[in-house]
């Protein structure tokens, strides 16, 4: 029924004012050259090829007529940033009580601060699994947690990772350490680690201590406890806070930097705002200058220029945003391109935190990440199918297009890693919908190869027939969603109308 009815509806809005013409291969392209030319260096945030990217961005938008939608009325919302990066650690651990020595090998637990200096003795140390918090005999307040790794491969884990460390610095942790469980990541991850860490500025987004241990290493803790650190990791689920009976001194020096970056946000106003808004969104950022200059060979290619990821996307944005601010809409429709995606998802983080809109109003999110990479437009990728609220009406509007939803699932390990992830753990409908995705062949070629590296560059090869394909699926999305005709349903985090 309501497949038939949409047909009927979209008969009467399509017989309207002619549409503009579909969004194609060439339009995206265009804007992709100029975002992903060296000119704009990486686009890494805080930088000069910051200042061009989202220069560039708001002046299209502007272009296309979307309004400005930042903080005074401007295109720009600031997002402050905390760059930090241990110079120095030292850890030692003790039984309580007794104070015997439990011997750790320094370099695999690695630890950094939120203040340049600090020193501290006799911090007790726990372990804290997934499962909620205990009486207050199990405060974390003062302590060193010990929390095990959520894997990449799997969303809960992740989306459990995160809310348990959010609520570790909120209940007063000293410190919040990951066990990495499998020994033979502990070399990728401490290379991570010690690379320059990214978070926003305020007391919430990071304890006072943060760090990494190898699966040995605290097997030694546990075993020193009376416990085996096996059972710990396979019960996670079910303990909440275990006492170790250790006590750690600490001294951490750390390098901190904080600059300030920007999100870019722009909206079509609708006729009725009272119900709802729209929110087409992807991140504008990449690694920037990303290798350090050879002697050897000074013209060697050094700018991550991140064609695919994500020059393709805003592209998308940009064209998109075309097409629909020449209709008129019943809702408003945002356009956001975030900021430090690359360095967790922060440009969203802080847009959430503090939103131009009403979050509990967004009738749906659309994210947009990496999307050339596809010689196919038919079959695509929806992240987030099943487990947010517009399920049906992604399907009519697939039909509608002509588009074949991929049901392999090959694409759902990437959902917690994506911008839109952080609405739909808000409880708001987010999709990311891609042919690049549904592709999957040339998605892990790309994923094993130029991935983060210098050569995701504007080259002869790129794929752009997914990508227009996607655009203008987009288009679809926001006429459809934005109109209380063909989806007159409300939020599905909360009320809308007044």
């Amino acid at each position: 029924m309501r497949f038939i009815a949409f047909l009927i509806v979209s008969g009467l809005v399509f017989c309207g004012p002619a549409r503009s013409q579909p969004i194609g291969e060439a339009d995206l392209l265009g804007h992709i050259e100029i975002l992903a030319s060296d000119a704009f260096e990486g686009r890494e945030p805080g930088t000069r090829g910051e200042n061009r990217t989202v220069n560039y961005i708001a002046t299209q938008w502007a272009q296309t007529g979307l309004r400005p939608a930042g903080a005074d009325g401007s295109w720009y919302a600031p997002v402050t940033l905390v760059e930090r990066r241990t110079t120095s650690h030292h850890v030692a651990f003790a039984s309580w009580p007794g104070g015997k020595q439990v011997g750790i090998e320094q370099s695999e637990i690695v630890l950094r601060s939120s203040a340049p200096s600090f020193r501290k003795s006799n911090i007790p140390v726990v372990f804290a699994g997934f499962a909620p918090s205990g009486p207050a005999s199990q405060s974390v307040a003062g302590k060193m947690v010990l929390i095990p790794r959520a894997p990449l491969e799997d969303s809960n884990d992740i989306k459990d990772f995160r809310a348990r460390k959010r609520q570790l610095i909120k209940d007063g942790a000293i410190g919040v350490i990951t066990v990495i469980d499998r020994q033979e990541r502990w070399s990728a991850f401490e290379r991570f680690f010690r690379r320059e860490s990214t978070a926003l500025s305020g007391p919430d987004n990071h304890a006072v201590l943060e760090g990494m241990i190898s699966l040995d290493q605290f097997s030694k803790l546990a075993r020193q406890s009376g416990m085996a650190a096996t059972v710990l990791l396979a019960e996670r689920d079910a303990i909440s806070v275990v006492d170790l009976d250790l006590l750690a001194d600490a001294n951490v020096a750390t390098s901190i930097r904080s600059y300030v970056s920007h999100n870019v946000i722009g909206k079509i106003p609708g006729t009725d705002p009272r119900k709802g808004a729209l929110l087409f969104m992807g991140h504008w950022d990449h690694f920037g200058i990303c290798r350090i200059e050879d002697p050897q060979d000074p013209d060697k290619d050094r700018v991550c220029n991140g064609a695919v990821d994500n020059a393709s996307g805003i592209s998308l944005l940009i064209e998109a945003a075309e097409r629909l601010s020449n209709e008129h809409h019943d809702r408003d429709v945002y356009f956001l391109a975030t900021t430090a995606e690359e360095k967790g998802l922060l440009g969203a983080q802080a847009f959430i935190e503090n939103p131009p809109v009403a979050l509990e109003t967004l009738i749906a999110v659309f994210n947009v990440d990496t999307i050339a990479l596809s010689d196919k437009g038919q079959k695509i990728a929806v992240i987030g199918l099943g487990e947010a609220g517009l399920d049906q009406d992604i399907e009519i509007i697939a039909a509608q297009e002509g588009r074949e939803i991929d049901r392999s699932g090959n694409s759902d390990s990437y959902l917690a890693r994506q911008d839109g992830y952080l609405f739909l753990e808000r409880g708001i409908s987010a999709y990311m919908i891609t042919s690049a995705f549904a592709d999957q062949e040339r998605l892990k070629a790309f994923i094993n190869g130029p991935y983060h590296d210098v050569s995701d560059e504007v080259r002869d090869d790129l794929l752009l027939t997914g990508a227009a394909a996607d655009a203008n699926f987009h288009v679809a999305l926001g006429r459809y969603f934005a109109s209380t005709v063909t989806y007159p349903g409300k939020a599905t985090s909360g009320e809308t109308d007044n």
